[in-house]
């Protein structure tokens, strides 16, 4: 008889348990989607309040693209071209912490980049549009403006953005004083030209 109670009792204990689990993974589901929900709402309104490319402007960022797939930046390369919405507004979002003299924004985790005016303007050509596209594939990552900055920085010279090449452009100039701001480590070296870690150049070189 007390066997027998005891496995009543035991098949009850087993049917609260999974009553338990049951009610707990269902409220895990139902946050999981309304999370879901709640993010695809977030993406689709960047998109709705924020304006696409023109036909020439998708052509020079294509192409800018194609670039940095053969520097060797192929992981980059691929998020751009396949993984990214390129638009040329403001979404609501972006509008709220407007940077008058940016290039570029990315909205991370929704792989939306914003190119504005300057990207197109004020670089001298399709290797420092690729060079912006660099740094906001970083963002892309979910890196901060320090690592952006850096790794493009670490990297112009296999992207061929160089004093040698660029040094005077408007672009170059811009991103040179932004990249100590956000990576002053880089330019610690006493025995290198501008002080720059990663250059080549030694002082007093010839």
């Amino acid at each position: 008889m007390k066997t027998v109670q005891s496995i009543q009792k035991f098949r009850e204990s087993q049917r609260r348990s999974d009553t338990r689990t049951g009610t707990t993974l269902g409220l895990i589901a139902s946050c999981a989607i309304c999370a879901v929900l709640s993010l695809t709402a977030l993406y689709l309104s960047l998109i709705a309040t924020s304006t696409p490319l023109e036909a020439s402007q998708k052509q020079q960022v294509a192409t800018a693209i194609d670039l940095l797939a053969q520097k060797g930046f192929t992981r980059e390369a691929f998020l751009l071209r396949n993984l990214t919405m390129f638009r040329r507004g403001d979404s609501w979002l972006n509008s709220l912490t407007k940077t008058d003299s940016a290039y570029a924004a990315t909205n991370f985790p929704f792989q939306i980049i914003t190119l504005y005016p300057d990207f197109y303007s004020k670089t001298m050509d399709d290797t420092e549009r690729a060079m912006i596209l660099l740094h906001e594939a970083q963002h892309l990552q979910g890196g901060d403006e320090s690592a952006a900055y850096r790794y493009v920085w670490q990297h112009r010279q296999q992207l061929g953005w160089t004093q040698l090449d660029h040094g005077t452009t408007p672009s170059y100039v811009t991103i040179s004083e932004l990249t100590r701001t956000y990576a002053p480590d880089l330019f610690t070296c006493s025995n290198k030209v501008w002080r720059d870690c990663t250059e080549t150049l030694e002082v007093g070189s010839r």
